[in-house]
């Protein structure tokens, strides 16, 4: 049974530092990078099959667990009726449909991330800004942090990653909404992308697009003793 082998780059800052990495590592299978979704699979690198319907299997004995189209098309159908198709991301209609539920469900975290990923592809900080202040107010990010709801950790910890994006002409605010960000979703494969915003000299246009991994794994530890004296505060 014939496969293809597709890399999927979780970097923020877009094209540019992942084309250096694959060009020094002599990557030759097909690359995609995705800014948007930077904070989702926590600890990276991470490896998925997917079977010939668009369906996520899991590793362990994964063929076993293939099905035929007619069983898979009710959920594939139900999963289609709450997104656009990836080609319709940046069309009109799809951005309004969002809106439409982010103004019905402002605390949705879920359609907010996802509106808020449309708004960053066109460069709209403004408008990303917006919707995204509308929805974090709703929560508090500490108590979020020490519950057991990890789903609303990991996607309030994306909505204020999304937001130190969007705060374009403001070093402070970068910094202070990705540190947020981590704390809500302490990953080490989301702590480059965290080190990144707090000093991007350290990975910008260094020879070989090479990244200073000291200072990442320092920004990591201290980021880490931080966090812990953040959820003990107000207790």
């Amino acid at each position: 049974m014939g496969f293809t082998v597709v890399g999927i780059a979780l970097d923020a800052e877009g094209i540019q530092p992942a084309k250096l990495y694959y060009e020094k590592f002599g990557v030759t299978f097909p690359a995609l990078v995705d800014p948007n979704y930077a904070t989702e699979f926590g600890a990276v690198p991470k490896t998925f099959f997917v079977n010939e319907h668009g369906v996520v299997q899991n590793l362990n004995r994964w063929e076993e667990r293939l099905r035929t189209k007619d069983e898979l098309e009710s959920v594939t159908n139900s999963v289609r009726k709450l997104w656009s198709e990836p080609g319709q991301r940046l069309e009109p209609a799809a951005i309004a449909e969002l809106v439409r539920r982010h103004n019905d469900e402002p605390e949705d975290l879920s359609v907010v991330v996802e509106l808020a990923s449309r708004y960053l592809e066109l460069q709209l900080y403004r408008e990303a800004e917006s919707v995204l202040a509308a929805t974090i107010g709703h929560y508090d990010p500490r108590e979020v942090a020490r519950s057991d709801d990890h789903e609303k950790a990991t996607l309030l910890g994306q909505a204020f990653f999304q937001r130190s994006r969007a705060a374009v002409n403001n070093r402070k605010a970068q910094v202070h909404y990705a540190t947020l960000s981590y704390y809500l979703n302490p990953s080490v494969g989301y702590g480059k992308q965290i080190a990144r915003i707090i000093a991007p000299e350290k990975f910008d246009h260094r020879p070989g697009g090479d990244f200073d991994n000291d200072f990442r794994e320092g920004t990591l530890r201290r980021l880490k003793q931080e966090r812990a004296a953040w959820l003990q505060q107000n207790r």
